[in-house]
């Protein structure tokens, strides 16, 4: 297992961009650890292409319909939130 003194700073574990998973073992003066697990960064979608759209604002855009119910709050809040 690798180890480090107390003192060294994270850049002395030597990771890569990403997410990982260490295991570390303190004593005195030294530090050991073990990377368990390495997870490079996902690409977002952003970054792989443009999306493409799927239609939904023009095919339902414009659909919904106001229903009032003044023993509903659910509803009411529905209404306030999403409907003008």
């Amino acid at each position: 297992m690798p180890t480090l003194t107390k003192s060294a700073t994270l850049d002395t574990l030597g990771l890569s961009v990403g997410d990982h998973l260490v295991r570390f073992h303190v004593e005195e003066q030294v530090i050991s650890f073990e990377i368990a697990a390495s997870v490079p960064p996902a690409v977002s979608p952003g970054a792989a292409g443009k999306r493409q759209p799927t239609g939904f604002v023009q095919k339902w855009g414009g659909t919904a319909r106001k229903i009032d119910d003044s023993e509903d709050a659910w509803l009411a809040h529905i209404n306030d939130k999403h409907l003008q």
